[in-house]
């Protein structure tokens, strides 16, 4: 269950990186806002349903305004720029959550409470509305890249932006598209999150490096590769708890350094 939100914020992590060539490391901001913005909502009196969809939209929101105030201006600086500037919007977001929402933990209530046993095992619904959610998070994403016009657009901005240009495709509102429905992914996964572990200002810098060390270990601009290894990061980082929750904090780094080492492209690059 764990594993699938690292695989939904990974595969934010290359929808940005396939259509614009940027790596955002304010990706786990949006996952904090996502779940803090539906917490703060719903303790305000909305329905459970509404302050959802005001997370998540929420969340887009704030990923289209990173790109226009931004990563828009410097859309002609070099990668390493743009990095830093990513970092910074990081830190900045943090802030501001900080400021408007104060430092306590935030919590929602479960989408449906209870448990089913399958084969003999307690599984919460919840963790079973996450898992269900993000599996059609992903299948959405793989029609709209490779069904759609808008899709292969984006695409297209990434792989030759020139050549998309000179056939009518706007660059501009590509990498604001690209930026709205990462932020959107990573608001998903903050609702989705929120009600198993509750949400914090500063929680969203660790998630969003395991996501990144989800989309390294599958291979940058490889989204099925990303949402393997998110599944398989969850799941090696539940096990290594066993031993020492020490090792369940410095697992996906760890990967992430042997697989940039070993294999560079990705554990499932071809």
């Amino acid at each position: 269950m764990v594993g699938s939100i690292y695989a939904l914020i990974s595969l934010g992590f290359n929808v940005i990186f396939r259509t614009t060539g940027v790596l955002n490391f304010a990706q786990g901001e949006f996952v904090m806002i996502g779940g803090v913005f539906a917490a703060w909502l719903h303790g305000k009196g909305m329905p459970l349903p509404v302050a959802l969809a005001g997370g998540v939209l929420g969340a887009g929101l704030v990923g289209v305004l990173v790109d226009f105030l931004a990563i828009r201006p410097a859309r002609q600086a070099r990668p390493v720029i743009l990095i830093i500037i990513t970092v910074g919007v990081s830190i900045v977001l943090r802030a501001l959550a900080a400021l408007a929402w104060g430092t306590d933990r935030f919590h929602l209530p479960p989408l449906q409470p209870g448990d089913v046993v399958l084969g003999g095992i307690h599984v919460e619904w919840q963790n079973l509305w996450m898992l269900g959610t993000a599996t059609i998070c992903m299948a959405a994403l793989a029609v709209f890249f490779h069904r759609t016009d808008l899709g292969r657009a984006m695409r297209a901005c990434s792989e030759n932006p020139e050549g998309a240009r000179l056939c009518g495709v706007n660059p501009g509102k590509v990498s604001a598209l690209a930026f709205g429905l990462s932020a959107l992914l990573a608001g998903v996964a903050g609702v989705l999150l929120t009600p198993m572990l509750s949400m914090q200002f500063d929680q969203g810098t660790m998630l969003g490096l395991k996501g990144f060390s989800a989309a390294i270990l599958g291979g940058l601009g490889n989204p099925v590769g990303g949402v393997l290894s998110g599944l398989l990061l969850g799941i090696l980082e539940q096990l290594s708890a066993w031993v020492s929750s020490v090792y369940k904090e410095t697992l996906a780094l760890t990967l992430v350094v042997l697989v940039l080492v070993l294999r560079p492209k990705g554990v499932f690059a071809k």
